[in-house]
């Protein structure tokens, strides 16, 4: 009680709990290479041979793009949630280290996939960890609201907006799980359908976002 009385509303050490978090994200995405072998890129005898190397390392080079833009995309959420954060308690520091550890061992996953791209069951593993991972960020972005931990109340359509934007991550890997056992190479193309999904998100929610954004204004304006 103690401990987490003396952490609880320090701007400090939530700069510094902000600053784990970015720095687990930046080992995390540099990990990430070592899963390729740069070795067969250098000292190629010909064309031919740079590209057949190429080529057996497209696997390695896929996973690799699709995990850096997933483990990117929690970071920016992570800092949008953060940004905006007041204060912070034990509960939420032991989810937002939860959510670390999932993502630390994405390059595991990763390579897990990548180095077997027919097997169900290595796909499985590695989007059950980008499910986890976004579940455990959704998680965080609940209690900051639900907990009052924000600089300013958290409005309903916010919250869903985030909801929705924050759970489109874990959905579509969830839905990849039954489809990997059916057709391995779809479940594996089915992040596409992230972007595609958040491009609806923002346009259900862009009209009522703005509408609060100039009832914030006014709000203001007559307080003044």
């Amino acid at each position: 009680m103690a401990l987490e009385q003396e952490l609880r509303d320090e701007g400090t050490e939530l700069s510094r709990l902000r600053s784990l978090s970015d720095g687990v994200f930046a080992i995390v995405l540099t990990f990430l290479i070592f899963r390729l072998d740069i070795a067969k890129f250098i000292g190629a005898e010909s064309d031919g041979v740079l590209w057949f190397n190429l080529k057996s390392q497209a696997p390695a080079l896929l996973g690799y793009t699709l995990s850096f833009f997933i483990i990117a995309s929690f970071w920016m959420l992570h800092q949008r949630v953060f940004r905006h954060l007041a204060r912070f308690n034990g509960t939420l520091l032991w989810q937002n280290i939860t959510f670390l550890f999932f993502v630390s061992i994405l390059p595991l996953t990763t390579s897990i996939h990548s180095g077997n791209p027919g097997l169900p069951s290595a796909w499985v593993l590695y989007a059950t960890n980008n499910a986890v991972a976004g579940l455990s960020m959704l998680a965080i972005w609940l209690r900051c609201c639900r907990a009052e931990l924000m600089k300013e109340h958290t409005s309903r359509i916010v919250e869903s907006f985030f909801v929705w934007r924050i759970g489109t991550i874990p959905l579509v890997f969830l839905a990849s799980i039954p489809l990997a056992y059916r057709n391995v190479a779809y479940a594996t193309w089915s992040p596409i359908a992230i972007p595609i999904l958040l491009a609806v998100i923002h346009a259900i929610f862009s009209t009522k976002l703005k509408s609060l954004v100039l009832v914030t204004i006014r709000k203001k304006v007559k307080a003044a």
